[in-house]
């Protein structure tokens, strides 16, 4: 069968990361996998054995500027490549308007519902856009995949009886962050002191509430003076978050380290003495599934985040402060530090490595297609 997946974001970004490795789970499975997602000239964008990329340029600038562009680029790749199936990631136009080409053209037409993306929008004609073609792709894609129970519900409820969401869970590297190694020397490089080191690792963009948590985390730096903030990660909102940090923190107890390829992430992971996956209480953040939390687990490190729906899935395994909001989440990372429990974390690494592969996540997918039900 082949199978074209246009992804709406750019290679680093976490949705980016987590549809390439079901390019690669497709391909694994003796499919004719083709991959189209943005790419900066000059660079060796990592690619799943098996996948085939289709070209299409991350030029400098703002991702809402080169829209158009990337829709002619799915739309050249759709008429080249004449997918049997074509699964465009996000109900964004750049993606989903070539996959509705392929429709047309006869191909099966699916769509990811990976986040609300509208609802990282204030009020205005940019949500107002941006939701009638998240629920466009709702009544008119033949699949509809998604990671949370709270976005199947709402898929569902939209699209009727008999055409029920496919649940594609959130699955990642298992086996490169178990591997996970300190690098010689990148603790000194970082300037990284004793610890401890609280780790957050993901895209600095609109859905990073990384911004919110700096103030409440002047608590930690007050009690682990010797610490460090170790962020990995790049985005728009760098700029902005590290000033802040720079604002709220002692000088030099945050650290940035901005864009990271990878493969390379888990070294970061190693030095981590706690991870964190914070996020305010949002009807977007509901809908989320984290790839830092599972990343954090599958290295064997001790996680706090908030309690949304897909972090409840991980309760025996992660800690979780009782109600919202940064000072209460605060609130748990300092009772964690004060008693790291790593077991915790290596029984999460182990059900993460039976369950929460991308072969696993796409596996009922990939069945109901070469099945043709």
């Amino acid at each position: 069968m082949r199978i074209l997946l246009i992804s709406s974001v750019e290679h680093q970004s976490g949705s980016a990361l987590r549809f390439r490795g079901l390019a690669g789970a497709l391909a694994r499975r003796g499919h004719d996998v083709h991959l189209l997602e943005p790419v900066p000239a000059g660079t060796v964008p990592e690619t799943p054995a098996g996948v085939r990329r289709q070209p299409c340029p991350r030029l400098p600038g703002r991702p809402e500027g080169q829209a158009l562009l990337w829709v002619a680029h799915g739309a050249a790749a759709v008429l080249r490549v004449k997918p049997d199936v074509c699964w465009a990631l996000k109900a964004l136009p750049n993606s989903w308007w070539p996959a509705r080409l392929a429709g047309w053209r006869g191909s099966r037409v699916a769509v990811d519902l990976d986040d609300l993306d509208w609802g990282y929008y204030p009020d205005g004609w940019a949500r107002r856009f941006l939701r009638g073609r998240f629920d466009s792709a709702l009544r008119h894609a033949d699949d509809v995949t998604v990671h949370t129970e709270t976005m199947r519900a709402r898929a569902d409820a939209v699209r009727g009886g008999g055409r029920a969401a496919v649940f594609v869970d959130q699955g990642i590297d298992v086996a490169r962050f178990a591997e996970a190694r300190p690098v010689s020397g990148l603790r000194e490089r970082l300037g990284l002191g004793p610890g401890p080191i609280l780790l957050y690792a993901g895209h600095l963009g609109p859905a990073s509430d990384l911004g919110p948590l700096l103030p409440a985390l002047a608590r930690v730096a007050r009690v682990h003076p010797a610490g460090h903030l170790l962020v990995v990660g790049d985005g728009r909102e760098r700029t902005r978050l590290e000033a802040r940090a720079g604002q709220e923190l002692p000088p030099g107890w945050a650290r940035f380290v901005g864009t990271v390829v990878h493969a390379e992430v888990p070294a970061y992971f190693a030095l981590a003495d706690v991870a964190l996956n914070f996020l305010e209480d949002t009807e977007a953040n509901r809908h989320r599934a984290s790839i830092k939390l599972r990343e954090a687990l599958a290295a064997g490190v001790p996680v706090v985040t908030s309690p949304t729906p897909d972090a409840r899935r991980f309760a025996a395994w992660v800690e979780m402060p009782v109600g919202t909001g940064p000072d209460a989440f605060v609130d748990t990372l300092l009772a964690t530090l004060a008693r790291p429990e790593r077991d915790r974390a290596r029984a999460g690494q182990a059900w993460l490595t039976e369950h929460g592969t991308f072969d696993a996540a796409v596996r009922d997918l990939a069945v109901r297609w070469e099945e043709g039900s």
